[in-house]
Formats: structure tokens, C-alpha cells, sequence
């Protein structure tokens, strides 16, 4: 773990801390207010560091062996006259150890005993009722102004936020199924639309977007008004979210991309192992910026990650580009390959190392070794290129399933079959944690199937099915060499997966066909041996009729299209943004609750303590702004749920009050007893749900 990241880690704990610690600052302020007595106020929990008590001053610890020396009894015992005859406060003011929070401790008033009460008039169950229910709240009502206090800030300097720009629609998706017709012309979602409204709801981040898809009633359509470049109409879609494999009810848009490459540590790391695999990155930087890409012989300027795609779609073998660093222009030459499908084979399970392949109708192509790490047990084993023929005893392996059988394997050595330059070599490899410490890639250039995949589970119109591929039943085994296409005497020549793609996704063009594959059993075999059909019947599985390309540049590696949110300087309108973003998250935290009791927002989406440190860290890299705003949200958040009428929090305590106005006496000890175990029941059990989750994120990477 880096420096960087340990300061963040420390930055959240803090800030968590200290959203509590301001939380109880509220009680403790309004008991002052109410006249009740205050014995300690304490920022932190765990041992005493230092403490302040006046009349003793500062202390190492406690000030309580002085109060002891000076007075003869701790100051908890002594009365408010003795107090005055002492010079000594009441409050004994700490720094505690562990920095998670604080406490306030009234004389009267203990959480979950309701039994400790006090007949001191200036004790907390003496008091007015309502002067005790501004003591309950005054907790909540000190993080609501803390969070309006830092939207204030954030919006007086401004804040980033991904756009509310579409950057890619995910296949089979609700957002892919949108159709809206103007003037007999059909619409889709298309990368680069800027979405508007949501259920006539400004969008005034992408964050909006996903919010309203996740927070939608079940099975309730969502109006989406979007605006596209060169389009004097707004397209207004009807979308019906639904359940994505997290859980979570979602559209299936996902934000754009600017085309600025990330800064950090991790993007310079990301890029190293990129500059490893392909010499022609070896000038890209963290931060450098592409601008235009040559094509039809001259340069085009590109502006969204959408134009790149387009760009990359249309290429052959390579993509020439530039890109500015700083003042410099610096020209760089893409390697293009051919998009598979992402294939989900029958029979996988959803919590396997890697549940899914990249294959085209069936077929799927071998694994090569695209990188060997330095601390790879098989560093000197194993070579750049090496296309994998056999492991143990699998033979012809797909990425996926060479991933998942790796997985299942005890650490130690296991026979490989690789093809190393034109020649098959046997050697013996280590496994070390299911790993063998490489980086896979598909042997696109290679013309050999792996095993193909028979069956793949596919979704439609919300029904989860099991279909067969068009490969299925042509008894093909993994390992083959393919040599040519076509379909009746027209054959054509193919080397390696791009040409076989291609040539396959034009002939599914032509309607009734049966298209056939010719084999054979070595490169350096000159007779055809065999052949496979594919029957046009079969053609029923979902499948793209034109792969698309990529580079080894991928989205991930460049920074989100940011919009900023600011006030402009203006500290009233920064006021009221800061109002209206408080009033927005305590709608949206009693609405998440909701969606909870409705099912729609699975309790494995919770987040405990650990969790919410591990993501504020990452947002802690967004810069100041931004964790400002993080930790807005969890004030309110603190606020909301302190407030539920549950035994133990304030919203509980609250409730017992208003019962106790009602009703001239409060409920009965033993209710609130039985209460006060339920819940705490609930709080323990809530923590260890979050607690599992948190770790379950943070093992499985998905945190």
C-alpha cells in the first residue's frame, strides 16, 4: 500500500470521526442549554490522552486523580455547590485514543439502561420533555447543518462530477432495448447523448442517472429526455430498469470517458504493463491527451471516447494517433484487433475466477502469455507469446476455462504444452495461489480453436435460458487449425481470428446458407482433413453481425468527462445548493430504506464502517472538493439513521418521548428494557452484515 494511500485511509478515519464527534458536540451543547449536567464530553473513544477540566487544567489522561487529590471524591460525586467551592467544572473535556466518534455522558441518562436515573433537579430524566427532545435531536439537527456547511464549501469552490453524458450502453440492457420513433425515423441510445431529465427531474451529474435507474419503483418505467448533437429534437425514451447481477435495479448507460489519460500511480503502473506487452505505447504518459486520429490520409480531431471507438471500428491492423503532452505533439501507432463477443458458457458458475469467455458463435480462441510478471514463479519458464496447447490435463483451453482449472489446482509443478514459435514445447510450470503469475491474452493471430463452447446462458426480455451456440453438435474439438470459409465451392482463406470473424459475419448476411469451416490438423498439414458446417437454422443465438475492434488502450485507463458543479463564487447561490443538496441526499437515504423493505436494494449492497473508509479513500484521490462532498453525504446519513424510530438511536428515544407527552409518564422500564435488547440485536446484526459485505468487497476486489 502506498504512502498516498495510507494519508487518505487516515483522511476518512478522521473525517468519520469527526462527523461523530460533532454529532454528540450537538447533545452536549443543547444539555448546557437545557441545564442538565454534563459529567464528561469526549472526542474519540477507548483511553484517555489528554483531558481539560477547569479548575484542574490539563491533564495526561484523566483529571480525575487530581479532582481526587484536590477535593477528597471524583467529581462525578460532588455537588454543583461543591463544584463552586472547588473552582472546578463539571465536564471533564478528553481526547480519547481510538479517533471514531465521541460521547457525552448527562447525569440521568445512560443508552440502554433506562433504569439509571438521577433525582438531581438538574439531572436529564428531571428535565422538560421538551427540552429533552431538543437534547435527543440536537445530535442529528448539527449534522445536517455540518453537511450544509460542506456543500456550501463544495459548491463555492466547485466540485467535479462525471457528465451526464452517455459514453457506452451495455448489450441486452434495458437502455439497448429503448426505441423512440420521430417522423417514422427510429431512435436507440447512442455514446454521446446528454441526458436532461429523468421523470421531468433535472440530471445535473451522471451520478443522477445511475441514482434514479437504482431507486426506481419495481417495474416502473422512467422517462428519459435526452439531447443529441445535430438533432433539433429531444429524444424522450421510456425505460424500465432492471435487476443487474449486483443486485441492483440499473438502465445499462454507463458515463463517457474524456481523453485524458489518468494520473497516479496506478495509471503509470497500468500503462508499464501495457509498454511491456506493446512497444509502440512506449511514449504514452499519465496524462497525455489524444486529440485526433489519422484516417482517409489526413488528421481528424476527436473530442469523446465515442469518436475513438468509431475511429478504431473502421481501422484494419493499426491506428495512428496524437496526443498532447503538454506543448508537444507525440505520435503513436495503435495495435487494432477484433472485438469477441462476451459468451456466458452453460454450467459456470456465477463465483468462478472468471464466469465468462470471449468468443463468436461458439468458437473461442486459445491463451497466450501476454506478459510474465517479475515476481512470476515462472519467469524463466515461460515466454512473452507463448500460446497454451495443453495444461495438465486440459487440452486447448479458453482463457476463462484455463483461469477456472488453475483455480482448482494444489501449488506446485504441472506439465505445459505451449506453442513457441511454430514449434510446439513441453515444459513444467508452477501454480502459486491458482495463479501462474501472467498476464492472458486470446491468441488472435493464432488460427486454432480452443474447445468450443456448446451452450451459453443468455437473458431475454428478463428470463434468464440456456441456449445452444451454432457451433453445437458439429463435433469440433478444441485444438483444431482452421484454414478456410465459405459456403458451397467458395472458399476463402483465412490466417488468423480477424479474417475467420469477418468472413463468418458477412455470410450470415446472405440469409439460407450453410457456412462451412475447412480443418485441418497442423500448419504444416496441406491436405484438408475435415470440415465443420454451420447450419443457417442454428443462427438464433444472439450475436453481432459486425465484431468491433479495440486497441490495447482501454476506457478505463482515461478520466471520466467531468462537469463541475460550483456557484460561481456566489456564496448565496452556494447556499442554496448547499440546502437543496442536504434536503436531496435525506430524501434519498429514507428512499434507499425504502427500496431496502421493497427489495429492490439487496442488504449485500450495504456498507459498513470499513467499507465506507475503503471508498473514501478512493474518492480522497479526486482531490479535496470532492471528499468535502463525501463526507456531506455521510453526515446526512448519520442524520437519517440516527433519527429512525429504533430503540438505542435518537429517533427511538425521541418517540419514547412523545409517547411520554402524550401519555403524562414514559413507557414502562421493562418495554424499554426489551426494547433497548431488540435493538441492539438489530445494530449487531446490522454491523455484521456490513462487516461481511465490507470484507467480501475488499477479498473478492469488487470493493
Amino acid at each position: 500500500m502506498s504512502l498516498d494511500s495510507l494519508v487518505n485511509i487516515l483522511l476518512i478515519i478522521l473525517g468519520f470521526g469527526f462527523l461523530i464527534g460533532i454529532h454528540e458536540l450537538g447533545h452536549f451543547i443543547a444539555a448546557k442549554w437545557a441545564g442538565i449536567r454534563a459529567n464528561a464530553f469526549a472526542i474519540g473513544m477507548g483511553p484517555q490522552v489528554f483531558s481539560f477540566r477547569k479548575g484542574i487544567g490539563f491533564c495526561f489522561k484523566s483529571t480525575s486523580s487530581k479532582v481526587i487529590l484536590k477535593c477528597g471524591k471524583d467529581a462525578n460525586n460532588l455537588t454543583d455547590a461543591e463544584l463552586l467551592q472547588f473552582g472546578i467544572s463539571e465536564t471533564e473535556y478528553s481526547l480519547r485514543l481510538l479517533p471514531i466518534g465521541g460521547f457525552v455522558s448527562m447525569l440521568g441518562q445512560e443508552d440502554g439502561k433506562p433504569d439509571e436515573v438521577s433525582e438531581d433537579p438538574r439531572s436529564y430524566n428531571k428535565c422538560s420533555i421538551i427540552k429533552r427532545m431538543v437534547v435527543v435531536s440536537a445530535g442529528v439537527v448539527m449534522n445536517l447543518l455540518l453537511a450544509g456547511v460542506l456543500f456550501l464549501i463544495c459548491f463555492q469552490f466547485g466540485v467535479n462530477f462525471e457528465a451526464p453524458v452517455i459514453g457506452q450502453i451495455a448489450p441486452n440492457s434495458p437502455a439497448a432495448n429503448a426505441r423512440v420513433v420521430i417522423n417514422d425515423i427510429s431512435y436507440s441510445f447512442t455514446p454521446g447523448d446528454t441526458v436532461l431529465e429523468i421523470d421531468s427531474q433535472r440530471i445535473k451529474t451522471f451520478q443522477d442517472v445511475q441514482i434514479a435507474g437504482a431507486m426506481a419503483k419495481p417495474k416502473s418505467a422512467l422517462n428519459i429526455v435526452v439531447q443529441r448533437s445535430g438533432l433539433s429534437e429531444l429524444l424522450e425514451f421510456s425505460v424500465t430498469p432492471e435487476s443487474s447481477s449486483d443486485g441492483l435495479l440499473e438502465l445499462g448507460l454507463y458515463p463517457a470517458s474524456s481523453l485524458a489519460l489518468r494520473n497516479g500511480n496506478n495509471a503509470e503502473q497500468s500503462l508499464q504493463v501495457l509498454k511491456d506487452q506493446y512497444s509502440s505505447l512506449n511514449n504514452l504518459k499519465p496524462g497525455m491527451v489524444l486529440n485526433s486520429v489519422f484516417q482517409d490520409g489526413s488528421w481528424n480531431e476527436i473530442y469523446l471516447w465515442a469518436d475513438f471507438q468509431l475511429a478504431i471500428d473502421s481501422s484494419e491492423n493499426s491506428l495512428l494517433t496524437k496526443w498532447k503532452n503538454g506543448l508537444q505533439d507525440v505520435e503513436i501507432n495503435l495495435p487494432v484487433y477484433p472485438s469477441l463477443n462476451i459468451l456466458r458458457p452453460s454450467g459456470i458458475p456465477e463465483s468462478a475466477p472468471q464466469n465468462f469467455e470471449y468468443g463468436y458463435m461458439g468458437l473461442s480462441p486459445l491463451s497466450k502469455v501476454n506478459y510474465v510478471m517479475e515476481s512470476s514463479p515462472n519467469n524463466s519458464v515461460l515466454e512473452k507469446g507463448d500460446v497454451i496447447l495443453k495444461v495438465g490435463q486440459l487440452d486447448a483451453p479458453r482463457i476463462g476455462q484455463l483461469r477456472n482449472y488453475l483455480t482448482l489446482q494444489n501449488d506446485g509443478v504441472i506439465p505445459v504444452v505451449v506453442l513457441r514459435g511454430g514449434s510446439q514445447v513441453a515444459i513444467e510450470v508452477t501454480i502459486k495461489d491458482g495463479l501462474l503469475g501472467v498476464l492472458l491474452g486470446a491468441a488472435l493471430d493464432t488460427p486454432i480453436f480452443a474447445q468450443p463452447i456448446q451452450e451459453i446462458v443468455v437473458e431475454s426480455n428478463g428470463v434468464i435460458e440456456s441456449v445452444k451456440t451454432p457451433v453445437a453438435g458439429t463435433h469440433l474439438l478444441g485444438g483444431t487449425y482452421f484454414e478456410s470459409v465459405g459456403f458451397l465451392d467458395d472458399f476463402t482463406p483465412v490466417n488468423n481470428w480477424r479474417e475467420l470473424c469477418a468472413i463468418l459475419a458477412t455470410l450470415m448476411n446472405y440469409g439460407e446458407l450453410d457456412v462451412e469451416v475447412k480443418l485441418k490438423k497442423s500448419l504444416s498439414d496441406s491436405n484438408q482433413n475435415s470440415l465443420i458446417v454451420f447450419k443457417n437454422s442454428t443462427f438464433d443465438v444472439p450475436r453481432s453481425n459486425k465484431l468491433s475492434n479495440e486497441t490495447p488502450i482501454f476506457q478505463q485507463l482515461f478520466e471520466p468527462m467531468y462537469i463541475t458543479r460550483s456557484s460561481g463564487g456566489n456564496p448565496i447561490k452556494a447556499l442554496q445548493m448547499g440546502f437543496d443538496e442536504t434536503v436531496n441526499m435525506v430524501v434519498m437515504t429514507y428512499l434507499t430504506i425504502d427500496r431496502l423493505f421493497r427489495r429492490t436494494v439487496g442488504v449485500d449492497q450495504l456498507r459498513g464502517p470499513v467499507g465506507i473508509i475503503h471508498i473514501g479513500s478512493k474518492i480522497a484521490d479526486r482531490g479535496i472538493s470532492y471528499l468535502l462532498f463525501f463526507l456531506a453525504i455521510i453526515s446526512v446519513n448519520l442524520a437519517v439513521l440516527n433519527f429512525l424510530p429504533l430503540p438505542i438511536v435518537d429517533g427511538g428515544l425521541f418517540l419514547y418521548l412523545v409517547y411520554e407527552k402524550i401519555f403524562k409518564r414514559p413507557p414502562s422500564i421493562a418495554f424499554q428494557n426489551f426494547a433497548a435488547v431488540i435493538g441492539l440485536c438489530l445494530i449487531g446484526a446490522l454491523f455484521l452484515v456490513t462487516f461481511y459485505n465490507d470484507i467480501a468487497r475488499l477479498i473478492s476486489g469488487s470493493a
